[in-house]
């Protein structure tokens, strides 16, 4: 018999672990637990998400479909927030597509580390989606944004900078600003500086492995115990 997630037994939590959101709605104040990933307003029928949901184990746990179900509005919405952004992407790149490709490559790779690292992938896959957004060499000229924000009701004028189109993306799903915040800072750190965070270090070793595939002369420097192992079986 399968033992009931130790995350999800209510003994082990504590006041933290419940939160309020007023609805956008009504302005009707919704309790959330923490694995709520999103409650019906009691009082106006608004799906609302939550904003301090834990995302922290849902996607690499092997037995995520049994603990919450895979049937679940929780397991679905955390299997489908990566395809919604991979979508969005393969838009903004559309006339690009050996960046698509590419970006498809750090996101396969970051999966397998992250996999390997049993660390939490939805900041890693974002941060993967994303980190062409945050170069330094990137060109809003050459991106197909303008629809996609306007669409998401922000104005595509207000953007100078590619970073903000992935910080736009990511507001668009409502995810914890911790989530947002580590994501950006990771994006923008790629290729100009460290930073300490797990996420970014498994990012930071995709995007190595995935170049030296390119470039076998280029020396990397994994970080991860993850990015070395695929290392040795890839290279």
């Amino acid at each position: 018999m399968i033992q009931k997630c130790p995350g999800q037994d209510g003994r082990n939590w504590s006041p933290e672990d419940v939160s309020e959101k007023e609805c956008p709605n009504c302005e009707y104040n919704i309790e959330f637990f923490k694995f709520d990933l999103m409650r019906s307003c009691p009082n106006c029928g608004e799906d609302v998400i939550n904003p301090s949901f834990n995302l922290e184990c849902a996607e690499w746990c092997e037995h995520a479909a049994m603990c919450i179900g895979q049937g679940s509005t929780l397991y679905k919405e955390v299997q489908t927030i990566r395809d919604r952004m991979a979508e969005k992407i393969e838009e903004i790149y559309g006339n690009q597509p050996d960046k698509v490709t590419h970006i498809q490559e750090v996101v396969k790779m970051a999966d397998r580390i992250g996999n390997r690292e049993q660390y939490s992938p939805l900041n890693i896959i974002l941060s993967a989606l994303l980190h062409e957004l945050g170069s330094s060499s990137c060109q809003l000229g050459k991106l197909n944004y303008r629809e996609i924000l306007a669409e998401q009701g922000y104005n595509p004028e207000d953007i100078e900078h590619c970073w903000q189109i992935a910080a736009a993306l990511l507001q668009s799903l409502d995810l914890p600003e911790r989530y947002q915040e580590e994501i950006i800072n990771n994006i923008r750190a790629l290729r100009v500086k460290e930073l300490p965070n797990h996420s970014f270090l498994v990012l930071q070793d995709a995007h190595q492995l995935v170049e030296q595939q390119l470039d076998s002369s280029s020396a990397v420097e994994l970080k991860t115990e993850g990015g070395k192992y695929l290392a040795e079986k890839i290279l």
